[in-house]
């Protein structure tokens, strides 16, 4: 059987896991954020409404910049899923 070739963008194959540890939107992870993404067919977009409470802040009454990265990161990877990019984040700068 040939070889699936993988996505554009990098040359890592999709793999199923059984849970979803994944710290931004896993729901298995219990110390995770649990975001929950939903797409808005109307505006072609996925929407995250979320609260963060006081174990993700920072500076007090600010969250912490690795968390803002985390929730960015998330929200591409939404957005190559629309564009069906498949894209690993190599590098993000949050300031």
């Amino acid at each position: 059987m040939p070889k699936k070739a993988p996505g554009p963008g990098h040359d890592t194959r999709s793999i199923r896991v059984p849970k979803n540890y994944c710290f931004a939107c896993g729901k298995h992870n219990p110390e995770g954020m649990r975001l929950k993404f939903a797409y808005d067919e109307e505006q072609d977009c996925f929407v995250c409404r979320f609260r963060l409470g006081k174990r993700y802040t920072g500076p007090p009454g600010h969250t912490h910049g690795g968390i803002i990265a985390t929730i960015l990161d998330e929200a591409m990877g939404k957005v190559n899923k629309l564009r069906h990019v498949v894209a690993l984040t190599s590098r993000i700068t949050v300031d």
